[in-house]
């Protein structure tokens, strides 16, 4: 008999693989992009001349990682970085007007698939699933703050 923690860990494994996340080239909505840069690309969108600490934190990614995933991004035209200003350590990244193009049909497509999947879903279950989504957001989070603390 499966403990609860296995039961859900494979309904985890089984939603990541269904939705599409595990295909590096391509992005759950069918953009030939991958993930990180898309999710790069709609934090940027979101939040323009952000630094790359401030990206680090919103993705959850190491600062040397996101190094890399800007400079990808730099490479691919879709982004710029820029020294800031105020203060000469740290960098800001802007997109591109190429930048811009991608990242608003990737938030449109985004969108769509994420509509698609709520509209397969009982009308009346909906709330409890964002609900659910939501705990497990903050409970990850939680977990995170509590492992940078130490």
């Amino acid at each position: 008999m499966e403990t609860g923690a296995e039961v859900f860990r494979h309904l985890i494994h089984s939603f990541i693989r269904r939705f599409g996340l595990l295909d590096q080239a391509r992005t759950p909505c069918g953009m030939r992009l991958p993930v990180s840069q898309a999710h790069a690309l709609m934090e940027i969108l979101r939040a323009p001349g952000l630094t790359q600490n401030e990206l680090a934190e919103r993705l959850g990614l190491s600062k040397s990682m996101v190094s890399r995933l800007v400079q990808s991004l730099v490479a691919a035209g879709r982004a710029i970085s820029q020294k800031d200003g105020r203060d000469g350590r740290a960098n800001r990244i802007v997109l591109t007007e190429k930048g811009r193009r991608v990242a608003k049909e990737l938030d449109q497509r985004s969108l769509a698939r994420f509509s698609d999947l709520l509209e397969q879903l009982p009308a009346s279950r909906r709330g409890s699933v964002t609900s659910a989504l939501a705990l497990l957001s903050e409970a990850l989070q939680h977990k995170a703050k509590k492992r940078s603390n130490s």
